[in-house]
């Protein structure tokens, strides 16, 4: 549950949208789905974190995240640590590509503090 690792991405996402008021469903088919009562907003988040293959990692989150995409209107995201190598990988993301599927990126630092970057949004990290 160390920083960059899986576990606490997990744990700052979750406790980032519970701290907004968001309620955790249980939906079971990415890492965190949730919604926010107060922007009545759907969230579907996959995390991943560092490991000795992370090219090949976050493309394998990203597909699953593609894959389990369900309803247009949700918010789908992938949460990564704040790291130069998940960062660059974020960046090959094309910004038409995180448009035409609603991807939201979500970085969290090694506070656990959560920036989340909008799909029509340039990654200035």
């Amino acid at each position: 549950m160390k920083f960059p690792h899986e576990g606490f991405v997990q744990k700052a996402i979750e406790s980032y949208f519970e701290s907004k008021g968001c309620t955790k469903l249980e939906e079971t088919y990415t890492d965190l789905v949730c919604f926010c009562a107060d922007s009545k907003e759907k969230w579907a988040i996959e995390a991943k974190g560092k490991t000795t293959e992370i090219g090949s990692d976050f493309r394998t989150g990203l597909g699953q995240l593609v894959q389990r995409m369900k309803e247009q209107e949700t918010n789908y995201a992938i949460a990564v640590p704040e790291i130069d190598q998940f960062v660059s990988q974020c960046i090959l993301i094309p910004l038409w590509v995180r448009v035409a599927l609603n991807l939201h990126i979500i970085f969290v630092d090694d506070r656990g503090n959560i920036k989340i970057v909008s799909p029509n949004e340039d990654m200035d990290i």
